[in-house]
């Protein structure tokens, strides 16, 4: 019984989907790199002799990461709010938008 190449026939990728979760990988790789750069510029000074994080430098990092999440939590629901209004602005073209 061979098994090669059985499954590469029946299994279809949707491109839409494909595309879709390489920009959420991408976007997940720049704020992962956004989080390392400011966390390490605001908790490690740039003259460090030692090659291990102290205890205030470690707690520092934990707090910078954690608050730098919660500010991502609070700000996403409300993107994708501003993001659903901008996109029915042009669903009713009779209507203009309450900025302008």
């Amino acid at each position: 019984m061979s098994y090669g190449g059985s499954y590469s026939s029946t299994f279809v990728v949707d491109q839409s989907k494909l595309v879709a979760a390489e920009e959420e990988y991408d976007r997940m790789i720049e704020t992962y790199k956004t989080i390392v750069e400011r966390c390490r510029r605001k908790c490690i000074p740039s003259n460090y002799h030692e090659p291990d994080l102290h205890k205030g430098e470690m707690v520092c990092i934990d707090r910078c990461v954690f608050k730098f999440a919660k500010v991502q939590q609070m700000l996403v629901p409300k993107m994708e709010a501003s993001f659903e209004r901008f996109k029915n602005l042009g669903a009713h073209a009779d209507e203009m938008p309450s900025t302008l």
